[in-house]
């Protein structure tokens, strides 16, 4: 399916579960359709900005959800790639939205989402790393041998453009981090680790309802 036809295609669509088929439909093609897979990958090249996001959200959208959908390597390769061109401005929400739909590619996801970390702080890139790997966490999809990498990595964290604090806080407030906290780190540091859920606020919240289960076993 060419670009122009794919564009036309998805923007004929307007019911929720006609969505869902369409979604699942493409996604099962993505392994012997190199030619979808192109065509998805040039949608999201008009969607690295924050306008070319607003502007083409609905087959932004789209686009990423086929591509998780898929479960297929190649489609997290194209994300990953994706997500390293974005500008250093999108929509904050985007970020959130990434950051909890990368975890359905279940572990083979956490090598990706540490390398996103590397990016700078308060880049669109860092914020959707350390959201997915916060979100695997509370999922329990993050295994034990990366729990001492997260903890070092939101161990002084104060804050980022895109909402992530408010994640990080919901991890340092579960009983699994404050038991891991106080394995990896000395009394006085777990004070100064302890979340104060009052400070904790209500932010915009993405509809990231989705077709499958996440992924426990890649």
């Amino acid at each position: 399916m060419k670009v122009e036809e794919l564009k036309n295609y998805l923007s004929n669509i307007h019911s929720q579960f006609q969505r869902n088929l369409i979604i699942e439909s493409l996604s099962s093609q993505i392994a012997n359709n190199k030619e979808l897979l192109n065509s998805i990958q040039k949608i999201l090249e008009e969607c690295r900005t924050f306008e070319g996001i607003k502007q083409h959200s609905s087959l932004c959208s789209f686009c990423i959800h086929i591509l998780i959908q898929s479960q297929r390597p190649e489609s997290m390769f194209i994300l990953i790639q994706y997500i390293k061109s974005l500008d250093e401005f999108i929509p904050l929400t985007f970020a959130e939205f990434l950051g909890r739909l990368l975890p359905f590619f279940g572990k083979i996801i956490i090598g990706p989402a540490k390398e996103l970390c590397q990016f700078p702080r308060n880049t669109p890139q860092h914020a959707i790393g350390i959201q997915t790997l916060c979100n695997l966490f509370l999922d329990g999809l993050l295994g034990e041998e990366n729990h001492p990498y997260l903890i070092e990595l939101i161990k002084n964290f104060e804050s980022d453009p895109y909402f992530s604090k408010h994640l990080i806080d919901m991890v340092k407030s579960t009983n699994e981090f404050k038991a891991l906290a106080k394995k990896f780190y000395k009394e006085s540091e777990d004070k100064e680790d302890t979340v104060d859920l009052t400070t904790i606020s209500e932010e915009i919240l993405i509809d990231d309802s989705f077709l499958v289960e996440k992924n426990k076993n890649t």
